[in-house]
């Protein structure tokens, strides 16, 4: 039964028909009639849907920030942990540098080696300065830190060795005093 749709609307009888002026306002009020009414349930959805989009925006906001504050708080301890350490240890190294430096001063006898090495001390602590400001910038570079402590040690291991020396002649000078008496 394989017609054309075309020729079957050729003889329908329908075509001849003319469609009535309001039916146009008939069809729409027609379709609006069978949509479903829209409940006051949506609105409630709605709100609810808002609400809980705010909770959670509160809650991750309460949630960011304290985890900002506690990461802030735990950086400032430990920035004033290393600062403190590092103060220690400063004050130790320099209360030997100090206590060896009177010892070689006690020892020596010649003044153009006190001076020499007093030079050579006065070099290390500029050098110890410009680090200092270097670590007053940026407190948490590691390679910084270890230029303080460094300086600090070279410092301490040049009166150390320079004191052991002097000893050393010292005692090479009794033996020859002894040897000659």
């Amino acid at each position: 039964m394989k017609q054309d749709i075309r020729d079957l609307f050729r003889k329908d009888e329908v075509s001849d028909h003319t469609l009535p002026d309001n039916h146009r306002q008939e069809f729409y009020d027609k379709l609006k009639a069978s949509r479903p009414r829209r409940k006051s349930g949506f609105k409630r959805n709605y709100l609810l849907r808002i609400a809980a989009i705010a909770i959670l925006f509160l809650a991750m906001t309460f949630v960011v920030l304290r985890t900002a504050t506690t990461t802030v708080t735990n950086e400032v301890v430990e920035e004033s942990s290393i600062k403190t350490q590092i103060e220690v240890i400063e004050k130790e190294y320099l209360a030997s540098i100090d206590k060896e430096w009177q010892n070689f001063i006690s020892v020596a006898t010649d003044e153009k080696l006190v001076k020499r090495y007093e030079v050579k001390l006065d070099n290390l602590d500029k050098d110890y300065q410009e680090i200092s400001k270097q670590f007053k910038a940026d407190n948490n570079n590691i390679l910084i830190i270890e230029a303080l402590v460094d300086n600090l040690k070279t410092r301490l291991q040049l009166l150390k060795d320079i004191q052991q020396h002097i000893n050393l002649l010292n005692q090479k000078t009794e033996q020859y005093e002894t040897i000659n008496i």
